[in-house]
């Protein structure tokens, strides 16, 4: 049945996907940052120093051990942010749900209304009609 809110209610309810994906989204991005930081740590600490060598060698494997250790750091900063984000949006889901609620009970309540309306009317002719038989 068709009411003045359901174009509000597919509007909220559009708001809510959105958000629901963009929550979805940022779970992954922080799922994915995770595992390349696990990937990462298993790589720092296969490096080992060599018992022997050049002192070229020594700087070698220490730039490369503190490269992974900014790319973590880099990485976690990024989880951070997300994080971040994750939570506002999650705020931003409570309203637009609290909002689509508000237009769906609206809509209802319209609907309700409507069907009482059409359901008196059809009483107010079924008694109109007993009537007429009555007098014939």
């Amino acid at each position: 049945m068709k009411t003045k809110f359901d174009s509000v209610v597919k509007i909220k309810k559009q708001k809510v996907d959105k958000i629901e994906r963009n929550i979805q989204k940022i779970n992954s991005s922080i799922k994915m940052l995770k595992m390349k930081i696990e990937e990462l740590r298993k790589s720092f600490n296969s490096l080992s120093l060599p018992s022997s060598g050049n002192f070229a060698t020594l700087q070698q494997i220490s730039l490369q051990k503190n490269t992974f250790l900014s790319e973590i750091k880099s990485y976690e900063n990024q989880i951070k942010i997300l994080e971040n984000r994750k939570s506002e949006l999650i705020k931003e889901l409570k309203k637009a749900n609290i909002e689509y609620e508000k237009m769906k009970y609206l809509q209802n309540e319209e609907i309700k209304k409507k069907i009482k309306n059409i359901r008196l009317k059809e009483s107010k002719e079924m008694d109109e009609i007993a009537i007429i038989l009555r007098n014939k």
